[in-house]
Order: structure tokens, then sequence, then C-alpha cells
């Protein structure tokens, strides 16, 4: 009876024990390692890579100084710019600057008005004429570019109800630091530069950098003429350079981001409606069907927006799953790039995505 009964509590024991194992287990692979999140919570970067903020310059009014000088200074430093065109200002030599500085290098153009126009002096039916011989012409002088940004004359807004049915976003000029979500993304701050504003120096850029950096939000700058011009506010050139070197020394920080304000815009809106699901399907890709269920996560990331227009990679990233060593990242069955970087004794998977529902992400392990 006696080794009956001990037999019995062995056995209870020993299925404790492999019940507590079995949970242990599960727990790790939940966690990936310890202390880290669970390996199903991703987390959507307040702005790309992590930045701690972002940076815009973006230049307004068409002046020669911005195409034959500042814009030579941000290709030397590798830095995208915005400029908000006036578009009865522009001649051949500036459209053909606009048309390389969009394809080939990443600039943005946005609209002015057609001769500088302050909007609350017109009429509804005026403004909105306006706005459509502005993009006319834009789409006209650079036919494989969709204008959909504005900035307003003299920082006088118009009528956002007209402004809002042409344009996503739209800059003012309230002299601070935007935050991480504008409250109004059609009278977003910016912060005006040169000889008769705020920013002058190197030492007023460095101020103006640090508060973004501190407050994780975006900072725009406005600017004008530059050096000897004969338009508003010129800025030293010098001083321009010098604060893209300052960023250039920065780089290995993280903290700045330096973008247009269009891709600026569109990354704010599109993080704050981003919805990450995980959908229950099969791979279709040929073969990848075959991948164990314990050796892939598929996740649907959507944001609710038009996908013609909020079309800019959101950053993510997710703990490493236990037992992955190495990942492949793909989107609608394309690989993307990604990279596994460990962050506080944890490792995790970074990759960049675009939000849009019908193409799923696939995160594959190699072994």
């Amino acid at each position: 009876m006696k080794t009956k009964m001990i037999k019995t509590l062995i056995m209870v024991l020993s299925m404790r024990i492999v019940n507590n194992i079995k949970t242990l287990y599960a727990m790790i692979v939940m966690l990936g390692a310890v202390g880290c999140a669970p390996q199903t919570e991703f987390e959507v970067a307040t702005w790309h890579g992590f930045k701690q903020c972002a940076i815009s310059y973006t230049m307004e009014d068409s002046y020669d100084n911005q195409f034959t000088t500042a814009l030579p200074i941000f290709y030397e430093h590798d830095y995208p710019c915005t400029f908000f065109v006036t578009t009865r200002w522009c001649d051949r030599t500036k459209w053909d600057a606009l048309r390389v500085a969009t394809t080939e290098r990443g600039c943005e153009v946005g609209s002015h008005t057609v001769d500088h126009a302050v909007y609350d002096t017109l009429s509804k039916e005026r403004q909105k004429q306006d706005i459509l011989d502005a993009n006319a012409r834009i789409n006209v002088k650079l036919p494989m570019y969709k204008c959909n940004t504005f900035a307003y004359t003299d920082c006088v807004v118009g009528d956002t109800s007209i402004i809002s049915k042409h344009y996503f976003a739209a800059r003012g000029c309230h002299g601070y630091v935007e935050r991480a979500t504008p409250n109004d993304y059609l009278n977003i701050s910016s912060i005006m530069c040169g000889s008769n504003e705020a920013v002058r120096t190197l030492d007023d850029f460095i101020y103006a950098f640090n508060t973004a950096r501190s407050s994780g939000g975006w900072c725009i700058f406005s600017l004008y003429d530059l050096d000897d011009g004969k338009g508003y506010s010129p800025l030293s050139s010098t001083v321009l350079s010098e604060s893209l070197d300052y960023l250039k020394q920065q780089e290995k920080s993280n903290s700045f981001w330096v973008t247009t304000f269009k891709n600026a815009a569109k990354y704010s809106k599109e993080r704050d409606r981003a919805k990450i699901e995980f959908p229950k399907e099969e791979i279709k890709k040929d073969g990848m069907s075959k991948v164990k269920d314990n050796d892939r996560l598929i996740i649907s990331l959507e944001d609710g927006l038009d996908d013609d227009i909020y079309d800019y990679p959101l950053t993510l990233r997710c703990p490493l799953p236990f037992g992955w060593k190495d990942v492949e990242v793909l989107q609608n069955e394309v690989v993307i790039k990604s990279e596994i970087k460990t962050i506080n004794g944890c490792k995790y998977i970074i990759f960049d995505a675009v939000p849009n529902g019908n193409k799923k992400i696939y995160l594959i392990n190699l072994g």
C-alpha cells in the first residue's frame, strides 16, 4: 500500500514539475529574454529611425539665391529641403533645378501661391482659383511630382475648408518648435530665419535643435533670401552651412531626422493612426507556406489613411523571439531592409514598413 502511494505521489510531483517547466518555457518564448517585452509587442517610432526629433528646412518666395547658393549647400551635406514656390516667380532655370532636386535628391516642392497673394484679402472663389492655378503650373513643370503641401503668404491663414481639399498639410509661422503631433495640420508652426528674424546665428539654430530634441518635437525653419540678396530677411549662407555641419556631426547620436516638410507631416499622421494586427493566414509566396508557425510572425500595419498620399514607411521594432538568430522581413512578398539591434540587453528586430493593410508584413526566422 505504501509503495503504491509513494509511486502515485512521485507521478503527481513529476507532472507538476513538467507543467512548471512548460509554463516557464512558454514564458521565456513570450519574453524572448529576461526583462524584454513580449515578442508580439511592436513599437512604432515617434520619428523615423527612432530619431529623437524631426528637422525640416523650408524656403519660400523662390529667390535666386535659394537655387544658386542654398541648394548646393544642402546637396553638399546630403540633406533634403522643401521649396514652397511662388510659381510666377520661377523661370525655366529654377524649374529645371527643382526637377533635379525632386527626382534625384529627395527634395520637396510645395505651393506658395501664384504671385504671393495674401489669402485673407481674397474671396473664397479667388483663393480656390489661385490654388488651382498654382498646382496646375507645378504639375506642368514637374509632371512626375505631386504637390500636396502649402505655405501661407505672410503667415496669414486662408480659408482652411478650401485648403484642406487640395493639401494635407500647410505651414504657418508661429515661431516655436511644433509638437510631434501638431494641433492643426493646416497651420503647422515654423521658425523664421535671417537678419529680420529670431534665428540668425549658429547658436540660434543649435538652441532650436536642442529644444526639438528635448521635447521630441518637429522643428521647421522658414528661410527666405541669403547673403547680400535684396529679398526679405537674408540669412548668411555660412550660418546655414554651419547649421547643417552641426547636424552631420550629431548623426551618430541618432538625435535628428532631417527631412522634408511633407515627409515629416506624413509620418506624424501615419504614426498616430497606425494599428498593428496579427492575422491568421498562410504565406502565399512559393515555398514560404511550409515555414513553421513558430518560425514566423505575420502582421498587418494599417492607418486608415489614403494610401495614394500617405506612403511614407514607419519605423517599427519588436523583441527578437526566443531562439531566433537571423531574420528576414518581407512586405507584399518583397524583402525589406531590417536589422537586429541590442537595446538595454534585449535584442530587437527593427525595420521600416509602409502602412497598408493589404500588404502584409512577414518576419521569418532564418535560424
